[in-house]
């Protein structure tokens, strides 16, 4: 990319969530398992759904990336003991436009519009840590609580992760938090 183009940051629109699906489904695969659905449309469902926290970058008139924010969630499905929490749905970024600072300002965007505690589910294949560990720190985020590197083989992740062609054995995932207004229950 040269320095000369520039970037575009808003809110995302409903004709944002296909780019932002196929985003998703090339770099991530998906966490939101339908089997009667293709990878693609379980991202454009589950995106359809939160359009509205949702915030994107755009450069020459394409989505090059997204993050979103769910509404607050009453379910406690990682056993954290927080009440009031909201989570980042999905952080995308073009490999193209990887390490410009692209995701952190996303980032930052969705968890700066919060006042309760954001949980972020992150995941990496990397045996040291979790791929957006850099970036979560950057953002204010601390880990939480690790899940361990069989918690996505454990839970029939695999078959629609983005990583389903490779033989991989493990996969870290822990959930990260930007304590807003922590609560415990």
């Amino acid at each position: 990319m040269k320095k000369s183009t520039e970037l575009t940051y808003r809110k995302a629109k409903h004709d944002d969530i296909i780019p932002i699906a196929k985003l998703v489904t090339n770099l991530l695969g998906t966490c939101n398992l339908n089997l009667n659905k293709s990878i693609l449309e379980n991202n454009i469902a589950s995106i359809s759904k939160d359009i509205n926290n949702y915030y994107v970058c755009i450069h020459n008139n394409e989505v090059i990336g997204a993050c979103g924010l769910s509404n607050i969630i009453k379910t406690d499905r990682y056993n954290l003991k927080l009440e009031n929490i909201r989570e980042i749905l999905y952080l995308v970024v073009d490999k193209r436009y990887q390490r410009l600072g692209i995701g952190t300002k996303l980032l930052n965007m969705c968890s700066n519009e919060s006042k309760e505690n954001i949980i972020y589910e992150a995941w990496g294949d990397n045996k040291k840590y979790v791929n957006s560990k850099f970036v979560l720190e950057r953002c204010g985020y601390k880990l939480y609580k690790d899940l361990g590197k069989n918690y996505y083989k454990s839970h029939n992740y695999c078959n629609q992760c983005v990583n389903r062609n490779k033989n991989c054995n493990e996969c870290l995932a822990q959930i990260w938090i930007k304590q807003n207004n922590y609560i415990a229950i």
